[in-house]
């Protein structure tokens, strides 16, 4: 009998103990559940605001006018009367070539004329005899064929006048064309001598433009190539510092909403915490192309930013000493350009992480057909009473945080704005939601009731 009763104690204790683990567990899922509907959000008031849109890409500083300098003529440096880092002026004498050669080119071109010059005269005197002799021989032969028609002398003395003549016209025709042939040879000489001359002063390079040798390519003694045979050797370069300019690459796709004069924010990597003004100078109209042919082909347009110098010349940091007349950038500095494209004033606008996108349902159309196919929608969500409610919207253009809302809302709204992975993934229309600012002052309240009062407290 006692067995008996212990048995049923402890049948009676388990099925108690099985009772009271489905209670735990159906109370912790009950929990878990909750936890889960319960999903924290991020929220901003929908307002108005001015927004710009703008295009942002990285380039390289150099002047906006640079020249380089190569020699027209090949040869030996025989001194270079500029280092790298010199001002120089218009019309200063940068280089000089060896130029003995070309001086006895001169010389020679000098000869050669002078003896094309007495090859002319010459010619010129042996047409003046030719012509005196043409003219004998005509009247002479005139009389002679007199002479001949009264039958006073005979045909062979008539034949001989008439081949004298008709010899010495053809010794005058060919003086005249002697004399051409010389005169022309004569301008081929002097055509010589002009470009011997021209040859030595080349020689000689001057700048072409005042600024700053910003390079230096060349040292004294080496030979360089003339540009008249072929490219050229670049001896230098010469900049004007005081106007520089950020050279960028930008895409395909955002090119076309670039224009002349465009305003620019220009951050360079060596002025840190500095940001200058700008405005977009150049816009290339061909394209550069990378990786031609290839899947990773990229399209890109050059586009020259202008600094302006009003935006640093007053700012002893950026300066450090230097005059107004030189630029504190550097040829090759790098830089970040924001070029802004568009501005709208007063304007909806939500922070761009709040708008998603959904693919709306296929509708049937009157024969059963369908009148939208996977179309995309812009959506946000709304706090309301708790709950977020999903608004189609019309968006417009965005700068980097905030993008205009044409249609959809009216302002004042609370829109929901993360975390990500929830407005992505977790929220759809009629979920409900607390607000994490909400949650954290739930929390605090129930860590400061937890803690025990101070004594002395009533």
């Amino acid at each position: 009998m006692a067995d008996t009763r212990t048995q049923r104690k402890k049948k009676s204790t388990l099925w108690w103990i099985i009772g009271l683990g489905l209670t735990l567990v159906v109370v912790v899922v009950l929990m878990v559940l909750k936890k889960k509907d319960n999903i924290q959000v991020e929220v901003e008031t929908v307002t108005t605001r001015t927004i710009l849109s703008s295009v942002s890409e990285s380039g390289v500083i150099q002047p906006a006018t640079e020249v380089k300098i190569a020699p027209d003529v090949s040869g030996e440096i025989v001194e270079l009367y500029f280092k790298e880092g010199d001002k120089v002026k218009e019309g200063d004498l940068l280089v000089t070539i060896q130029p003995e050669n070309y001086r006895s080119a001169l010389e020679q071109a000098q000869a050669s004329l002078n003896t094309s010059k007495a090859n002319y005269m010459s010619a010129k005197a042996d047409l003046g005899q030719a012509y005196a002799k043409h003219l004998q021989d005509s009247a002479s032969y005139q009389r002679t064929n007199e002479l001949y028609k009264q039958q006073v002398i005979s045909k062979m003395e008539w034949e001989n006048a008439k081949l004298l003549t008709d010899v010495s016209r053809s010794q005058y025709s060919s003086a005249k064309q002697r004399v051409e042939a010389s005169f022309f040879t004569m301008k081929s000489a002097e055509a010589s001598l002009k470009q011997a001359r021209q040859n030595l002063n080349r020689t000689n390079i001057y700048a072409s433009m005042s600024g700053t040798v910003t390079q230096v390519l060349v040292e004294k003694g080496e030979r360089v190539v003339g540009t008249i045979q072929m490219s050229g050797t670049e001896i230098m370069r010469i900049a004007d510092l005081s106007v520089m300019e950020v050279k960028v690459d930008i895409n395909e796709n955002d090119i076309i909403n670039l224009s002349i004069g465009d305003s620019a924010v220009i951050e360079v990597d060596a002025f840190e915490d500095k940001k200058f003004k700008g405005k977009v100078s150049e816009i290339a109209y061909s394209a550069t192309v990378s990786a031609l042919g290839s899947t990773d082909q990229i399209t890109n347009f050059e586009v020259k930013v202008v600094i302006d110098r009003n935006s640093y010349i007053k700012d002893p940091e950026v300066m450090r000493g230097l005059t107004e007349e030189k630029s504190p950038f550097r040829p090759g500095m790098s830089a970040q350009v924001d070029i802004f494209t568009d501005r709208e004033d007063n304007v909806l606008s939500v922070p761009i992480q709040a708008v998603t996108i959904k693919k709306t349902e296929a509708e049937a159309g009157p024969a059963g057909e369908e009148k939208v196919k996977n179309d995309l929608q812009e959506v946000v969500f709304v706090l309301e009473d708790g709950v977020a409610k999903e608004k189609e919207v019309t968006t417009g253009i965005s700068d980097d945080k905030y993008i205009r809302i044409k249609s959809g809302l009216n302002g004042g709204e609370t829109v929901i704005t993360g975390p990500y992975l929830v407005l992505t993934k977790q929220i759809k229309d009629g979920t409900e939601v607390t607000l994490e600012t909400d949650r954290k002052a739930e929390r605090e309240k129930k860590k400061k009731d937890a803690e025990p009062e101070p004594e002395g407290s009533n």
